[in-house]
């Protein structure tokens, strides 16, 4: 008996498998490249004269293009040619610096794991001349007219971190998923085929165990990307908090999914780290402490525990909170109080005048030494607040007392 349900298994998993190969024989790009000509007046654009890297679209880039969009940033690739950014006039700054971002999050390299060397990644999509294209909504995206083709992605599907949106996940956000699909048809399938068969033998297996369910107008071509999308939305904990139940995708949680989906979490172990590889910015909007320590009274916090590196944008004098990872935190122009917690951290008060990093003992149990305009503190108790660099911080408030820098 057990060795006929073996053989139906095995039959079913091939007939899928076959179905599946013969509508994507020779996998090829959903995402579409650019011409030279269709993106040269993009090519030397200089966005670093802007706070956070994004610009409103000079007068030197062609009509057809600023027509259609307002706002640029880029990725420049190890090639020097850069991957483009553009958005239109309902978009944010701050929502276009997300996106890049997230961009760069997937294009960092990380060679300590199998497919995370992305300098050939990232020349593969700058060789494409690749561009996000990003709409203010789903009409535009159907009329644009400005000769560059892109992976779409709307302004109403993405927040800025920090933002009310952001902050109570009343908006969906679809940055990680597009984005990724971005990168995954320009730069993935072309240098890594290994990572391309990987992915559509976990599509069947998630398949076969109802663990991805397409929906029914969703093309078989399109299955992989898909499941790659969905995992990695519950990985980075964007799903975390979803209440309705009818979704592709049956884990809602890096946790669930890490044990439910073996073959998926084995790849995502072999793309990308555990936390962001790149340094999220805090809108200026926001007001308050910015936690990357997860705390169940804090739904976005599902998200942001995955932070390593932030910093804070504007004025306000807001706060940081970090957590077990050695976090790198910058201020901003206010006063900030920030706390490394667990981890051996630098805490930067940015260019703010009365500037606290936190700890949780009293001053006699650290250690305190100053180079120059650097500080270390040691904690000399174990797995408490480690080793932390200081810079541009004025006070030092221990649970005893404050000490000035």
């Amino acid at each position: 008996m057990m060795k006929s349900i073996t053989i139906l298994t095995l039959m079913l998993l091939s007939l899928i498998a076959c179905k599946k190969d013969n509508l994507k024989a020779n996998f090829k790009s959903k995402v579409s490249g650019n011409s030279v000509s269709s993106v040269s007046s993009l090519q030397n654009l200089n966005i670093s004269k802007d706070e956070i890297g994004v610009i409103e679209l000079p007068a030197s880039v062609s009509q057809g293009i600023r027509s259609t969009f307002k706002y640029y940033t880029k990725v420049v690739a190890p090639n020097g040619k850069p991957i483009h950014i553009l958005a239109q006039g309902n978009w944010t700054k701050e929502k276009v610096a997300y996106t890049r971002t997230i961009m760069e999050h997937y294009l960092n390299n990380v060679p300590s794991i199998l497919y995370g060397n992305k300098d050939a990644v990232t020349n593969a999509i700058a060789d494409a001349h690749g561009a996000m294209t990003m709409f203010n909504g789903a009409n535009d995206a159907k009329n644009n007219s400005s000769g560059v083709n892109g992976q779409d992605l709307q302004a109403t599907e993405t927040v800025a971190v920090g933002s009310p949106e952001y902050l109570d996940l009343s908006v969906r956000n679809a940055a990680f998923e597009e984005i990724l699909h971005f990168v995954h048809d320009l730069g993935l399938t072309p240098v890594y085929p290994e990572f391309q068969k990987e992915l559509e033998a976990a599509t069947v297996y998630a398949m076969d165990n109802q663990i991805f369910t397409p929906w029914g107008s969703l093309p078989v071509a399109d299955y992989d990307n898909e499941l790659l999308a969905a995992y990695n939305d519950a990985y980075w904990g964007n799903l975390e908090q979803k209440k309705e139940l009818n979704t592709a995708y049956l884990f809602l949680s890096r946790n669930a999914a890490e044990s439910g989906d073996v073959l998926s979490s084995a790849l995502m172990t072999k793309l990308l780290p555990n936390y962001i590889t790149s340094t999220v910015l805090i809108s200026s909007s926001f007001n308050g402490t910015f936690f990357l320590k997860k705390d169940p009274t804090l739904v976005y916090t599902s998200q942001s525990q995955y932070y390593k590196d932030v910093k804070l944008l504007g004025t306000n004098n807001s706060n940081l909170f970090g957590n077990s990872m050695d976090n790198y935190m910058i201020g901003n122009t206010g006063n900030n109080e920030i706390k490394g917690a667990e981890g051996n951290d630098v805490l930067d008060g940015g260019e703010g005048f009365e500037d606290v990093a936190i700890f949780i003992g009293q001053s006699s149990e650290y250690s305190i030494s100053t180079i120059g305009a650097e500080s270390t503190i040691v904690d000399r108790k174990t797995n408490r607040d480690g080793t932390d660099k200081l810079k541009n911080i004025e006070f030092i408030q221990f649970s005893d007392q404050r000490v000035s820098l």
